[in-house]
């Protein structure tokens, strides 16, 4: 961990950007060690994380970054949501240390990391995982797909690192609805919805500073992932944050982005939910969904080809019964 100038923490993972004084975001550089992004909030009195990272290399980073912006240890860390590549940091923060996420999150955590366990027990799969996506690059020439296979690739390394020493470390506080911080210098509001990305999904709502840290309710300027979503409830989650007064919104994915970042990410959702229940109605084959394009915007959302492919299989699968 450097220091960037005379200001803010630097990592080769992440970018720290000030949102307000005591308020941050963890933005992920791609191809680094953290693939999701995360925040930092001073209370005053107590210093909380907002999710850890995919990876303790990068989550070490982020420890040691709060640190230095609030002067004192870490009091509290929130997870978002289920998926491992938000949580798989835990580990680096002292075992004192309470985790929450809500009730559902915490079911599900364990359900969803077979495959790292798998890793685990067989890290020869990595290589050869590595391996292919080396040979899909060495045999393509779409730039779109290269930095896609380049990222794998980098992903790849960074799993490949870490699986030896990684400890599955699950929160110990849970809650449902919402749960209030007050701190000395600012209140947090912690809100637990469900169904929306994953079956339960929280956000962090700063009230005074107008800010939202929203988990992977919020994927900016790239596709979303939809394999595990309610598309209807997670459209509502989005429009309803429309319509309050805050400015600033820190997604799990992407930029920093405003409302009009929100309204790109439902219209989305909306489109690509709309457009297979066509199909499945109509009895256009998957295949066929495949090739068709997306209209502007979303068209430059397509980097590489999986995301696309595994969203429409989930929801083609789900529609038709498969």
């Amino acid at each position: 961990m450097e220091q960037a100038g005379d200001t803010l923490p630097s990592s080769e993972h992440f970018r720290i950007r000030q949102l307000t004084d005591g308020v941050y975001a963890a933005i992920a550089i791609p191809g680094g060690a953290a693939f999701s992004n995360a925040g930092i909030v001073d209370l005053g009195n107590q210093t909380l994380i907002f999710d850890t990272f995919e990876t303790p290399r990068a989550a070490a980073d982020l420890k040691a970054a709060a640190e230095q912006l609030t002067g004192r240890p870490t009091t509290y860390v929130v997870i978002s949501h289920s998926h491992a590549d938000h949580w798989c940091g835990n580990q680096v923060f002292d075992p004192e240390v309470p985790i929450v996420a809500s009730h559902l999150t915490r079911e599900e955590m364990p359900k969803g990391i077979g495959f790292l366990k798998s890793l685990q027990e067989d890290p020869a799969q990595v290589e050869e995982e590595i391996q292919e996506y080396r040979e899909q690059l060495q045999a393509t020439t779409d730039p779109h797909l290269q930095a896609a296979l380049e990222g794998a690739i980098a992903r790849m390394g960074y799993w490949r690192e870490m699986l030896p020493t990684l400890e599955f470390r699950y929160p110990n506080l849970t809650f449902d609805g919402t749960w209030i911080f007050h701190g000395t210098r600012r209140t947090v509001e912690l809100h637990a919805v469900a169904p929306g990305h994953t079956v339960c999904d929280v956000y962090l709502h700063l009230p005074e500073d107008r800010i939202v840290l929203m988990g992977d309710l919020g994927f900016f300027q790239s596709q979303p992932f939809m394999a595990f979503c309610d598309p209807q409830a997670w459209v509502a989650h989005l429009q309803q944050m429309e319509q309050t007064d805050v400015e600033t919104f820190v997604p799990g994915h992407g930029p920093l982005g405003t409302k009009a970042d929100l309204v790109l990410q439902w219209q989305y959702i909306t489109l690509v939910e709309e457009r297979i229940a066509q199909a499945v109605q109509d009895g256009v084959p998957v295949e066929a969904v495949l090739q068709q394009g997306l209209p502007a915007p979303f068209d430059a959302w397509l980097l590489g080809s999986a995301r696309w492919e595994a969203n429409v299989h989930t929801l083609y699968e789900r529609m038709s019964g498969q």
